[in-house]
């Protein structure tokens, strides 16, 4: 597990893992809706809200490479919300959806590492 130097920020550190297996959970669903062909921009938009929020605690508890995934996959969002019809699609399967398997692996890194 990453350490984490800041007395306040260990005492965090449990509840920032279980916001962190909650969000996974969300960003699951979120990526179902997506692999079922529901409207990609609301996914993209509630997967970029919640890798934000992913994005500016990671680093904070000593997981920089999640933190940087988490950035990756909301900038990747932010594009796909100034898209419309094949271009939606495309940049779901593309660019999205690998970078969610990525933010998935380092979700799985940081989860078990807490154990």
């Amino acid at each position: 597990m990453a350490a984490v130097d800041n007395s306040w920020a260990g005492a965090l550190l449990p509840r920032f893992l279980d916001l962190t297996a909650s969000r996974q959970i969300e960003i699951d669903i979120e990526r179902g809706n997506l692999e079922a062909g529901h409207d990609p921009l609301s996914a993209a938009e509630e997967i970029g809200k919640i890798a934000h929020k992913i994005s500016g605690t990671a680093a904070t508890f000593g997981f920089g490479t999640l933190g940087k995934q988490a950035q990756a996959v909301e900038a990747i969002c932010g594009n796909i919300r100034g898209l419309s019809g094949p271009a939606v699609a495309e940049m779901v399967q593309d660019r999205l959806l690998p970078a969610l398997d990525l933010l998935t692996q380092e979700f799985d890194v940081v989860l078990v590492a807490a154990t």
